[in-house]
């Protein structure tokens, strides 16, 4: 059953979002100003019995868990850790802050009041004219008597500043005994789109409920054995609840009517003698006496709860807190999630095993929750759902717990699928298994790729294979920014699948002619000139990329078809059409939506272009900024981060990130530049002094200065003089191979087919011929024409000259 469909039913003392009541008026605590909560340290937040005002409650969370617990709070701003690089994204996927370990710091606080929050840290640091506009966290962790706290900043020398102002001359009023000592920064955990991303953030805690032992006295030893044997095979219960008996034993004197004893241990706390009387349901096993014993603890089960988060909310802030009492059991069980991983794992540190608040000898249990998420398209979920019911059982051995939603609100054109276990490597296992089933199987012929021009619009050969995939039930994607076609299904469909669309596209003979427009011809487009096109060669034949810069019409066919749409763009043949006025249009293609979505700008788009469209914006020119195309290109609105995440896959979504800062780092080759080693793609900071560092990853030293590998040693002068002659035998190779080096950036680059214009990954545009570099792609095309008669699909062009 979807969860979300559940309805959510506030515990008591609850209002209808789950959360805590104000204190009641009635009560006279609610009257009297509470002092922790003036000084910023409460622990008790929303369900505190006295008064707040006059400041601001430290304690994020007292608000329950809604039901829907798998949806993620809208993020304006996220982090990813890539290339050993710690990158901030906000709207637009736009790159907007990179950090490396060697700019951050952190400092260690010990000897802190008891009571100590972030807050409290924070004023502290501030009255020892500290600046703490760099700081970025701080975690209070708390001791039996006194706190430390972990304080990071965005500052390289902040510890030893703190250090050296926290000497022995701290007054006693701001806690004397206090010291300070930097700490080493935490290395930044890699992510990958494709393995997609685990948080443990949440937590499962426990404790055992309130019991009492309770002794029965017989006269006779059969019927104590039979009692105590019942009770042990769980025939009699109290309270609906297994006690643990132990054998009977024997008391004092010969004629004693109660002379046989079974203890029973276990018992919850609010029994009574008539429920242990009831429990004993057969008239010849009562018990001629029944004592009491005390309860272990006699505080509530919400008092129980409230103390056992107090002691999260000191560690960190709580997304949510959720506590529902168990009739059944004989433990009390919470669940909990924290913003930060840091603090859920602190957590567990500090108090898994730990005693009880409120009972001196038992014992509190808290579990770290390895959590991955998913969020798949519908089709692709259905595709392979078979797949992935075919590893439940074995999960549920392994105590994972998979769960796949529906979105709320439709369009539901995705699945959001949850996988939640305790033990780390059995997540790691079963989420690999999912990742792998839910990438598909790429249609390839030998080392190529199954592609052809005609599938990156809507046509008769896109038509055949939607046809295919209703005929056979294997999802068929089309990866329009990498030419490629992914499989979703089983893997014996899947290559019958691929051997039909081989034969599918062998009949295909055509070639992509690109036709760049200008802001009139543009505009001539958008006024219903595209459907003048597609009405002429057809819907499979035109395609407008507006995308790149500057915006192009490609056809699909033969040169002839070529020359018509150019004809008609030139006004050479004269042909009407106007655009379609129910809006509908997909934005990107302006053909009618398939699977279409909407922005909050209005617009609309197919789930696909959508996708094309983010993964396409890193591979031009400009910095990553996905904006909406809709109205013709002029609505220009910066798509945020949470619209980003609601239309596009997590695995879409991560690689556009990764995409997004590569494209950063191939923009500012000045900021950024990627370790030389090969198959390293690390980067470091290049804007600093030179020096010579090692990458973290490759553990290989690399000079800032000259960007080479060479011994701290040896100056960079001399490392080029002593490896010039490496280098003479490198470029002859290259010569050999027809390889040459970026005019500007030095990036070697390879041409294997299609004309002589070539990208380079800094953005300049090249021509091929003479290796004259280009701000915009129109002016290398046009420099072609000119000064090499054409631009290389229809002449050889001898090369030999220009080496």
């Amino acid at each position: 059953m979807n969860p979300a469909i559940l309805p959510f039913r506030p515990r008591q003392g609850q209002d209808s979002l789950g959360r805590a009541f104000p204190p009641n008026p009635q009560d006279s605590r609610s009257q009297v100003d509470c002092k922790f909560y003036q000084s910023g340290s409460c622990r008790n937040g929303h369900n505190c019995r006295f008064r707040h005002q006059g400041g601001s409650d430290p304690v994020v969370s007292s608000i329950a868990r809604p039901p829907t617990d798998y949806v993620q709070p809208a993020e304006k701003k996220i982090a990813r850790a890539i290339s050993g690089a710690l990158a901030y994204f906000e709207d637009g996927a736009a790159v907007t802050e990179v950090l490396f370990t060697t700019d951050l710091s952190a400092v260690q606080l010990t000897g802190l009041p008891h009571e100590s929050t972030p807050a409290s840290v924070q004023g502290l640091l501030q009255s020892r004219k500290i600046d703490t506009s760099t700081v970025s966290n701080i975690r209070v962790a708390r001791g039996e008597t006194s706190s430390s706290a972990r304080v990071e900043a965005k500052v390289p020398g902040f510890a030893d500043l703190v250090v050296a102002k926290f000497g022995r001359q701290i007054t006693s009023r701001q806690g004397s005994g206090v010291t300070a000592a930097p700490i080493p920064v935490d290395t930044f955990p890699s992510s990958n789109s494709s393995a997609l991303r685990v948080d443990c953030k949440k937590v499962h805690c426990s404790w055992h409920k309130p019991s009492k032992t309770v002794w029965l006295n017989f006269g006779d030893e059969k019927v104590a054995e039979r009692v105590s044997e019942k009770f042990k095979k769980g025939e009699y219960r109290i309270l609906d609840q297994v006690v643990h008996p132990n054998n009977p034993t024997r008391g004092a004197g010969h004629w004693n009517r109660q002379a046989w004893t079974v203890c029973l241990t276990g018992v919850p706390s609010d029994a009574t003698e008539t429920h242990v009387s009831n429990a004993v349901r057969s008239p010849r096993d009562k018990p001629r006496g029944i004592e009491l014993g005390k309860p272990t603890y006699t505080t509530d089960a919400e008092t129980c709860a409230t103390r056992i988060q107090s002691l999260f909310t000191a560690v960190g802030p709580l997304e949510w807190w959720e506590f529902t009492p168990d009739t059944t059991g004989k433990r009390m069980k919470a669940s909990a999630r924290f913003s930060r991983e840091e603090d859920a794992k602190e957590a567990v540190e500090l108090h898994n095993n730990s005693p009880l608040p409120f009972h001196g000898t038992a014992k509190l249990t808290v579990q770290l929750v390895y959590c991955a998420r998913f969020k798949v398209s519908s089709l692709i979920y259905d595709a392979v759902e078979h797949q992935i019911k075919g590893n439940i059982s074995k999960w549920k051995t392994q105590h994972l717990h998979f769960t796949a939603y529906e979105q709320s609100l439709p369009p539901k054109w995705y699945r959001t699928v949850k996988l939640e276990g305790e033990d780390s490597k059995t997540v790691a296992e079963a989420k690999k298994t999912i990742s792998t089933i839910f990438a598909g199987i790429v249609a390839r012929e030998g080392q190529s790729n199954l592609w052809h021009p005609s599938l990156r619009s809507n046509g008769e050969t896109s038509g055949k294979l939607a046809q295919l995939q209703r005929e056979t039930g294997v999802v068929i994607f089309r990866n329009k920014a990498k030419s490629q076609l992914r499989l979703f299904g089983p893997p014996k469909k899947c290559e019958q699948v691929r051997a039909r669309i081989s034969e599918i596209l062998k009949d295909q003979s055509s070639t992509d002619f690109a036709i760049e427009l200008d802001k009139e011809k543009f505009q001539w487009v958008s006024r219903g000139g595209y459907g003048a096109l597609t009405a002429k060669l057809g819907p499979e034949s035109v395609r407008l990329d507006i995308v790149s810069t500057p915006k192009r019409i490609m056809v699909t066919g033969t040169a002839s078809q070529y020359h018509v749409a150019l004809s008609i763009i030139e006004g050479e043949i004269i042909h009407s059409a106007k655009p379609d006025p129910n809006g509908q249009d997909c934005s990107v293609c302006w053909t009618e939506a398939d699977n279409p979505i909407q922005t909050r700008c209005g617009h609309t788009y197919c789930l696909d272009c959508f996708d094309s469209m983010c993964l396409s914006a890193p591979t031009q020119a400009s910095a990553v900024e996905i904006r909406c195309v809709g109205d013709s290109d002029k609505c220009n609105t910066v798509l945020n981060i949470p619209q980003l995440q609601e239309h596009l896959s997590s695995t879409a979504f991560e690689e556009l990130l990764e995409q997004s800062f590569a494209s950063y780092a191939r923009l500012h080759p000045g900021l950024l530049r990627y370790c030389p080693s090969p198959d390293c793609d690390y980067v470091y900071r290049a804007d600093g002094p030179a020096k010579l560092q090692t990458c973290s990853n490759c553990l290989v030293p690399v000079c800032t200065g000259c960007h080479a590998q060479h011994e701290g040693s040896v100056s960079c002068a001399e490392h080029e003089e002593n490896s010039s002659g490496r280098r003479e035998a490198n470029e002859k190779l290259k010569r050999e191979l027809g390889i040459r080096d970026c005019p500007k950036c030095k990036t070697p680059l390879e041409k294997t087919e299609g004309c002589n214009h070539m990208t380079c990954r800094c953005g300049a545009h090249i021509c091929w011929v003479c290796l004259e570099t280009f701000g915009l792609s129109g002016d290398c095309y046009k420099h072609m024409n000119q000064h090499h008669g054409g631009i290389g699909l229809d002449i050889e062009q001898d090369l030999q000259g220009f080496e």
